[in-house]
């Protein structure tokens, strides 16, 4: 009861940040903020973004299974933000200064300059934004099943209607400044769990270390070449490739911002990978009777934390939910208003791609209640829907950027070619390489032989 007490206090108090949050605006300031946030509020939003479920629930359960073996692979996360912020970042608050989405950069007249390349982006974006939207929701009405006893559609329906309640209210901003707040909460409760996990009468650091070293050791080998490959790609190019970091840099205040902000993250998330796993494997190591599933955190933290910190605990998982859902709802709303929508009808107003952006945040909530009573897993649906995405829009995203002139019709040839080579790998059941590094290689060699192809006929 005192969970339930702590979590409904909290829902008042965050309904009236929400308001405070709330601003009303045109569509830039409901898609980029004003292109105005500062440091503090652009790492926070990123951070908070990428330590949603799969980072928090994911690797606690990864950490129960398979002990520090994990970590090998998601310091992977933060090297992939270093790149963004050192070499991407700069490019793209610079060059694209005038664009609201991942297709105006992409597709826009800064880059490949065709409406098929822009609506293509949209819809792959959109699809992506809105499978993580669901999976997050999923996660979200879990917490509150496990809180509250509700059935699993209700428990769903919501936390989807507070996220798209202050998603459509307040647009970029007001996600961006609620994943600051929650993101807050959450780095003062998770470092006390492991500190009261280290105290405990039965953990010992030998035993422990030893424990430790023959599951990396299990677990190293049972994993092959391609799969660790497999794995290290997923982290690689699930932090900082996809329309919501695009959106943050587009907001942010200027280069200095963006990049400073960025590698601030990257930092943040190694360290907070690293903690996640060590709580789930100090967890299987005092209670190894606990069954391993989604929630194995939540089990943890109940055993180790007093009743009062364990409901601010659960009102803190549930907002790290919250940040992945809104970064994701958000962005899918400003993708379809501007990428595909705007590419449909040219003579769309900012006032109307407004309109559309919040409508459509609502039909997204309204679909994700339905779909996410069906799932069952959250970090399989998130590395799922990646591994997808990553053949069809890893090497154009970076073509983009990195390259001075682009040609259209090198883009497409790229997306069709990337998933092509990717479904027929897994079709063959190849186990030397991972589908994914096929399909992302494919992606990038269509790319520039198309590009040599055409400019070759031209000369």
């Amino acid at each position: 009861m005192t969970t339930q007490i702590i979590i409904i206090l909290f829902a008042i108090i965050y309904f009236g940040f929400i308001l405070y949050t709330r601003r009303k605006g045109d569509f830039e300031e409901f898609s980029v903020a004003g292109r105005s946030l500062g440091t503090f509020l652009i790492f926070s939003t990123v951070a908070a973004s990428y330590i949603g479920p799969a980072m928090t629930l994911g690797l606690s359960r990864e950490g129960f299974l398979s002990g520090s073996y994990a970590n090998f692979f998601t310091t992977m996360t933060t090297l992939a933000l270093a790149f963004v912020a050192i070499v991407l970042a700069p490019i793209i608050r610079e060059k694209y200064k005038e664009s609201f989405s991942i297709g105006d950069v992409m597709g826009g007249p800064e880059s490949h300059n065709h409406g098929y390349v822009k609506i293509a982006i949209g819809i792959i974006s959109v699809w992506l934004m809105s499978s993580i939207t669901i999976a997050m929701t999923y996660a979200g009405g879990e917490l509150i099943n496990n809180a509250f006893g509700f059935p699993k559609f209700w428990s769903i329906a919501i936390i989807t209607a507070i996220i798209v309640l202050y998603s459509s209210f307040g647009g970029i901003r007001a996600t961006i400044q609620t994943d600051a707040f929650q993101l807050v909460v959450f780095l003062i409760l998770v470092p006390l769990l492991a500190i009261f996990i280290i105290q405990e009468d039965g953990f010992n650091w030998a035993n422990f270390s030893e424990s430790n070293a023959l599951k990396v050791s299990k677990a190293h080998e049972n994993q092959t070449f391609s799969g660790m490959l497999g794995l290290a790609m997923f982290w690689i190019f699930n932090a900082g490739f996809d329309a919501s970091i695009i959106n943050r840099i587009l907001a942010s205040k200027n280069i200095k911002v963006a990049k400073t902000s960025i590698i601030l993250a990257g930092i943040f998330m190694s360290i907070w990978a690293f903690l996640m796993v060590f709580i789930g494997n100090a967890g299987a190591f005092l209670h190894p009777e606990l069954t391993v599933n989604d929630l194995v955190l939540l089990n943890i933290a109940e055993a180790h934390l007093p009743q009062t910190l364990y409901g601010l605990f659960m009102v803190a998982l549930i907002g790290v939910v919250m940040s992945s859902a809104d970064t994701t709802l958000n962005t899918a709303s400003i993708v379809f208003s501007e990428d595909v929508l705007g590419v449909i009808r040219k003579d769309t107003s900012r006032k109307y791609k407004l309109k559309a952006a919040k409508y459509f945040t609502i039909f997204l909530g309204i679909i994700s209640v339905f779909i996410a009573s069906y799932l069952t897993s959250v970090l399989n649906v998130v590395m799922y829907i990646f591994t997808i995405y990553m053949p069809m829009m890893i090497p154009i995203i970076i073509m983009s950027i990195l390259k001075k002139k682009h040609l259209w019709q090198s883009a497409i040839t790229s997306m069709i070619c990337g998933p092509l080579a990717f479904l027929i790998w897994e079709y063959l059941k190849i186990e030397s390489l991972p589908s994914t590094f096929v399909g992302v290689s494919a992606g990038f060699i269509s790319y520039l032989v198309s590009d040599k192809i055409i400019n070759a006929g031209k000369n």
